[in-house]
């Protein structure tokens, strides 16, 4: 049986679907998938990497973005080695290399663009409703310290996995990466989920809050007669991005690892259960995989910069800096206009 990204129940998968299907499945459909999105995500983030090289780091926003291309980047990278696992095509010993290397990285820069996510909502939260707040949490510095901050501790949760899975790999030990740590790495594997899970968890109350927070603002504002500006109006409707890409690709597969998570609920759960809580599993981990290429949308629709120095570049003009010169072109006529019937 192939290795799967969540490898601690591979064997649990074992026997429970029928060859055909699951060869199918796991050796044609997943790594075709994957190569679609790899490609589409080499294209789109490389791209997103040549124009945030052009772009200073004006402001916090901006700066969370260009990490939360890296971490994309980085994740793109593990598909690959999946793709080849899935496809058989990799020597036996190929499932040490991906258990100990490629899905840590998988994971841990999933989560990093999670934690990316949950900082760029709470950004819009302070521009929005409270501009005038501490000066030090809009500070370019403070960001900075903070995703650096960020990086060392999913690296701290990383390390550990990495290097206490260092067991001998044989034929009775390679298809599942538990046996292959440590007692202690298997320790730390169970409380790296768990950690995970309640990262996940507060940064969904995080969105959802500063979703609501910024809405009602915008909407108390409107309602009282004063006029919300048209910058406010675009966090809003930026914020909707990020939340809609988070609940696209993240809550379906943390959904579906409930079962996995609490051992207790996976042991009433019969065969059948098991059979639809696979495809559920991968599905939604392609689904969260499919985030890399997703979050170049935001880049487009969120940061001006990005979307101002795309279109400079392609030598196009973008929507509003085409009705702005419609406009002004209106008004210089309007101006003439009175200027002869003055004469």
């Amino acid at each position: 049986p192939g290795l799967k990204w969540f490898p601690s129940y591979t064997v649990l998968f074992n026997g429970l679907l029928g060859n055909s299907t699951q060869n199918e499945f796991t050796t044609i459909v997943l790594p075709v998938l994957y190569l679609i999105i790899f490609l589409a995500s080499i294209l789109l983030n490389g791209l997103a990497v040549w124009i945030f090289f052009h772009i200073r780091n004006k402001t916090s926003f901006i700066f969370y973005l260009k990490n939360i291309v890296v971490a994309d980047l980085l994740m793109t990278l593990t598909f690959p080695f999946k793709i080849i696992q899935d496809s058989r095509l990799g020597p036996l010993h190929f499932n040490f290399f991906l258990c100990r290397y490629s899905t840590v990285l998988f994971y841990a820069n999933m989560y990093t663009t999670i934690v990316f996510l949950g900082l760029i909502s709470i950004d819009r939260y302070l521009k929005v409703v409270k501009p005038f707040g501490d000066s030090r949490m809009y500070s370019i510095t403070f960001t900075k310290i903070l995703s650096a901050c960020v990086w060392v501790v999913m690296a701290f949760l990383a390390l550990p996995n990495l290097i206490l899975t260092n067991e001998y790999p044989t034929k009775k030990n390679i298809d599942d990466c538990i046996k292959l740590k440590t007692p202690l790495g298997v320790k730390w594997h169970e409380a790296v989920i768990y950690i995970n899970t309640c990262m996940f968890v507060a940064v969904l109350i995080v969105l959802i809050g500063c979703y609501i927070a910024i809405s009602r603002y915008i909407y108390k504002s409107s309602k009282q007669f004063i006029s919300s500006s048209s910058r406010k109006r675009k966090h809003n409707q930026s914020i909707r991005v990020v939340v809609a890409v988070f609940f696209t690709c993240f809550l379906p597969y943390h959904l579906c690892r409930i079962p996995f998570t609490f051992s207790h609920i996976d042991k009433l759960l019969d065969d059948s259960a098991h059979k639809i809580l696979y495809y559920c599993e991968e599905m939604t981990l392609f689904l969260s995989a499919c985030n890399v290429c997703l979050d170049p949308i935001i880049y487009f629709f969120m940061c001006r910069s990005f979307s101002r120095r795309l279109f400079k570049k392609s030598n196009m003009r973008t929507r509003s800096e085409s009705i702005r010169s419609l406009q002004s072109i209106r008004r210089s006529e309007v101006r003439i206009y009175h200027e002869y019937t003055d004469v």
